[in-house]
């Protein structure tokens, strides 16, 4: 479960304040499919970045699962982080030295999972995106959309209860994005909560609830 209430957040540019979420407040049930949308500057990406914890806001609550975010120390908003938040980006970012097993696999390295389990756990993550057979490719040997597809194996091989997507199709042609986003929604089926940043107006139907956001704030849910 998401809460947020009053949500701020201001960023100085040189001499001027810049207001980008204004007294935000939005609420997201566990299993929810939700598109973000809004113009460039409407402060969808600031929002996105507060739900996953890589920001804090200036002003107001945020509650994840009953926790609250805003006054965690970093130690403890990294390991919430780790947890229970999966991220896929636009840019992917794999990196280019590993396979695509490797790639998925480093989170689980990271939070010190035994050997054994996370081989399991990554093929099954590989499995469920269909790239199983593509497993000991490197980044440059996969196409946009393979590429796109090991990023949310990698997003979701710790089991988190909360995907953010930020424009996850914004570098791919039609079909891959489409390969993408059907990957996504079976995840979003599996009972993750998935929240989708996107400038497509025809992403954004597909998601069950639509948040149109301008100038920081929330103008429809």
């Amino acid at each position: 479960m998401i809460e947020l209430a009053g949500i701020e957040r201001t960023f100085r540019v040189g001499d001027e304040v810049v207001h980008a979420l204004r007294a935000v407040d939005l609420s997201l049930a566990d299993g929810e499919y939700a598109a973000v949308m809004g113009p460039s500057g409407s402060g969808k990406s600031t929002l996105l970045n507060i739900l996953g914890l890589l920001d804090r806001p200036d002003a107001g609550s945020y509650r994840l699962d009953g926790i609250e975010t805003t006054t965690l120390p970093e130690e403890r908003r990294a390991r919430l982080r780790r947890e229970r938040i999966g991220f896929v980006f636009q840019a992917f970012h794999l990196i280019p030295r590993l396979s695509a097993f490797e790639n998925v696999e480093l989170p689980l390295v990271l939070a010190g999972v035994a050997p054994r389990v996370r081989r399991e756990r990554v093929r099954q993550s590989l499995a469920s995106v269909g790239l199983t057979p593509r497993a000991a490719h490197r980044p440059d040997q996969l196409s946009g959309g393979q590429r796109q597809r090991v990023a949310i194996a990698r997003a979701t091989v710790m089991a988190p209860g909360l995907i953010l997507a930020d424009e996850p199709t914004g570098n791919l042609d039609r079909a891959s994005g489409e390969e993408v986003v059907e990957a996504l929604e079976a995840l979003n089926r599996q009972g993750m909560t998935l929240v989708v940043v996107t400038h497509d107006p025809a992403l954004g139907d597909r998601a069950r609830r639509r948040v149109q956001m301008d100038d920081g704030a929330v103008l429809a849910d």
